[in-house]
């Protein structure tokens, strides 16, 4: 099979729905950031397939944009309910507990306490799809500057930052796949979930950009595979802060299956990275070396019930406790 680039250009139809965000492509004279991203990878290893399911969170004046997603094989796509995200941020959320606790305050007055809370053309149109809602054109491009010049012809404005970008992945065929996005209805758009799936040697993320003043945002990763994992950017320290690892059960696999549309493995691993995306190369996954589950311990809210013991009343009780006393004790030698 001849190896190129492929480019897949998504036009919406309605609405604000943009896509992916690995290479922002706005209008010239436009602005468009990425404020937060989230990735479900689904792995099997026997068959070498990744399933990439993203979304992300974007803010700028651009009236639409493209992205740009590399893979190292011509992917898939599939539309999958955005609310998969939700399953696994609850499930691998850090638990609160709330306690009650009752504390004496002993007190002179009354207070209250809170509690601590290939061959061929170099650019050419080999497939059109639908998927999502969107109409999809799969282009085969085997010269990266035939594709940024068909780019530019389509209204996708490059830059030589962005150029160079594609000219990496062109180096190591791999595949481009583009998502056209209509932000038009609103400052701030939110991707709709879509499933890439395609076969690769091992599990990635593309984590390289071009060079943006817009490096420093949330991602969050949720791998679902046979074992723990860890990340490397190439061979590199990843920062990413791993938070939760461990077998989940056969209940959550099957709602997983059936919202992603494909068969869940046993394990999942999350991660969140609030640091520098000016890597050089992108983030690939691996055994982690300690397979032992990952859960944090409970975030512990305590609530405290402050049981009112004034002094000074205690005071007038004692004194008038100790006036009988000695009014009996009197009393009694009296007679």
């Amino acid at each position: 099979m001849r190896k190129s680039i492929v480019l897949i250009l998504i036009l919406a139809i309605s609405g604000a729905s943009p896509l992916f965000a690995c290479a922002p492509a706005p209008h010239a004279g436009e602005r468009i950031d990425v404020v937060e991203e989230a990735t479900v990878i689904v792995w099997d290893p026997a068959t070498k397939t990744q399933h990439f399911i993203r979304r992300a969170t974007f803010k700028g004046d651009a009236r639409d944009f493209g992205f740009l997603v590399p893979t190292p094989a011509a992917p898939q796509l599939a539309a999958v309910d955005d609310g998969i995200f939700e399953t696994l941020l609850d499930k691998t959320r850090r638990p609160t507990v709330e306690r009650t606790r009752r504390e004496i305050d002993w007190s002179f007055f009354t207070h209250e306490k809170e509690g601590v809370m290939n061959a061929g053309a170099p650019v050419e149109v080999v497939q059109t799809a639908k998927v999502a809602g969107y109409e999809a054109v799969v282009l085969d491009a085997s010269d990266a500057k035939a594709l940024a010049d068909w780019l530019r012809q389509h209204d996708y404005a490059t830059t030589p930052e962005l150029e160079a970008w594609l000219e990496a992945y062109v180096r190591q065929r791999w595949m481009i796949t583009a998502f056209k996005i209509d932000k038009s209805q609103s400052d701030l758009a939110r991707t709709e979930a879509v499933r890439m799936s395609f076969v690769t040697e091992r599990p990635f993320f593309p984590y390289r950009e071009p060079p943006s003043d817009n490096s420093h945002r949330v991602l969050r990763i949720f791998f679902l595979g046979p074992e723990r994992v860890t990340g490397t950017i190439g061979t590199a320290f990843w920062a990413g802060i791993p938070e939760w690892s461990a077998t989940i059960d056969d209940a959550l696999r099957a709602q997983l299956a059936k919202t992603a549309g494909v068969a869940i493995p046993a394990r999942l691993s999350s991660f969140i990275d609030i640091g520098s995306r000016s890597a050089v190369d992108d983030l690939f996954f691996s055994r982690a070396g300690d397979q032992s589950p990952l859960i944090p311990e409970p975030r512990i809210i305590e609530h405290v019930n402050h049981v009112l013991v004034p002094l000074d009343l205690i005071a007038i009780v004692a004194v008038i406790l100790l006036a009988g006393v000695f009014a009996l004790r009197r009393a009694f030698f009296t007679h």
